[in-house]
């Protein structure tokens, strides 16, 4: 299993040490597949700005494997697809029946790697809560969606960790007619957060949403990808991403559309835009249009900036301190696709949770540097 010089040697060993019914058909494949591409490296554009490389010297720990779910990774999967399916234990494996209306949220949280199947039939509803682990050393989350025509899921995921923490998230979703999927996401904190989505609109009438928010602090890195495949007529996308960056932390936003030939009467729109709070702190924002239908209405834009002079001023001749303002100010950029969030709950929790972080995390200098 691999050559005994090779780097990756590690991870067959730590195969060859789960029990043996976890050593499935499928599972080898997947490491088979590891072993061969690696895990991806800054020379793949995808990974440009983010360096797994300390990732590559860990080794999966013990688990445990009472659910083991089954199904390899995609045709074209990547290294990091790959370890995950090698290694992912008891994840979700859901389907939903036609016109179910879930009254409970789907539940995806623990630690470790996990590897999620959830399957939404016609005209069902249902909610799923991603939470990722805030201390883990290296945690990968991966998910396989499929909605049935007319159906409905949403997504609250969110990340709220330590400095330490090195976490990837990945959602494949594939809509069928007139199927919604709706995604919030809040990024905060960690030394590595890494989230995919990747939603094929794959039937006339499909829509995706997606309202975001990153603050990278410290020296963490936040890297969002998205991708969004238009292949069938009246397919609506709109993401709405704000990022934020302070002390030495990077953040990435790279959003890929793609309307592919017949997806006429596609529109979309994608609208990012990022705060930089400190001299060393960065931000790469990236919105990608590829167009080969002639009768769609698209738009993207990102807008990179320091906060609003003109509106400090404002404040700070109404009595506020300085640094009082400019946290203010700061917290009011943030809050835009929070204040969206369609769940209730959730939206009123991301707001606690943000407000929070911010005054904790951005101190005086940060504010007024």
């Amino acid at each position: 299993m691999g050559s005994m010089n090779s780097p990756l040697q590690h991870y067959a060993d730590a195969f060859e040490r789960l029990p043996e019914a976890a050593r499935t058909t499928h599972r080898r494949e997947a490491l088979q597949r590891l072993l061969a591409l690696g895990l991806p490296t800054p020379d793949l554009e995808d990974w440009k700005y983010t360096d797994l490389a300390a990732l590559r010297e860990l080794t999966p720990g013990p688990s445990d494997y009472r659910t083991i779910p089954e199904g390899a990774p995609p045709a074209d999967a990547d290294g990091l697809d790959a370890f995950n399916a090698t290694f992912a234990v008891d994840g979700l494996d859901v389907e939903i029946a036609a016109k179910a209306d879930l009254a409970e949220p789907l539940l995806a949280t623990g630690t470790g790697h996990r590897r999620h199947r959830i399957r939404v039939g016609r005209h069902a509803r249902a909610l799923l809560r991603i939470e990722l682990d805030p201390d883990a050393e290296f945690q990968t989350a991966f998910f396989d969606v499929d909605l049935a025509e007319g159906a409905s899921l949403q997504v609250l995921r969110t990340q709220d960790a330590t400095p330490d923490a090195q976490l990837i998230t990945r959602i494949r979703a594939r809509l069928g007619r007139d199927a919604k999927l709706d995604v919030s996401t809040v990024d905060l904190g960690g030394k590595l957060g890494r989230h995919d989505l990747n939603v094929d609109l794959a039937e006339p009438g499909a829509e995706v949403r997606l309202r975001g928010l990153f603050v990278a602090s410290g020296s963490g890195l936040i890297d969002n990808h998205t991708r969004f495949d238009h292949r069938a007529p009246h397919g609506t996308s709109r993401e709405l991403v704000r990022g934020l960056a302070h002390d030495s932390g990077r953040g990435v936003f790279n959003g890929r559309i793609v309307v592919h030939p017949g997806a006429q009467k596609t529109d979309s729109e994608q609208r990012i835009a990022n705060l930089i709070l400190s001299p060393k702190a960065e931000i790469n924002a990236k919105p990608e249009l590829e167009i080969y239908a002639d009768d769609v209405k698209c738009a993207h834009g990102a807008t990179f900036g320091q906060l609003d002079l003109t509106a400090l001023f404002y404040l700070r001749s109404r009595g506020l301190p300085e640094a009082e303002a400019r946290a203010l100010l700061t917290l009011a950029f943030a809050m835009e696709p929070l204040r969206q969030i369609p769940n209730a709950a959730f939206r009123n929790e991301a707001l606690k949770r943000v407000a929070t972080h911010l005054r904790s995390d951005l101190d005086e200098a940060a504010l007024v540097s």
